[in-house]
């Protein structure tokens, strides 16, 4: 079992998608590049702080909280 500091095998395919998400959303111009970055480097910030479960919740639901800053 994998503890809740460290990511699963899950976590790392909902980042991928998560990572993705934000590229493609940049690209086709729904979001700004400000916007894609700040949610980029929110997730990091997370992780640097220990906090997993903010990180698993962009992860998991990362096209929501983008669609929420509208």
């Amino acid at each position: 079992m994998t503890s809740k500091t460290e990511l699963s095998n899950r976590d790392h395919d909902n980042m991928d998608a998560f990572l993705g998400h934000v590229l493609e959303a940049f690209k086709t111009g729904e979001i700004t590049k400000e916007r894609a970055v700040g949610s980029l480097a929110h997730v990091m910030t997370a992780l640097e702080k220990g906090n997993y479960d903010e990180a698993r919740s962009w992860f998991q639901q990362g096209r929501k909280h983008l669609a929420d800053a509208h």
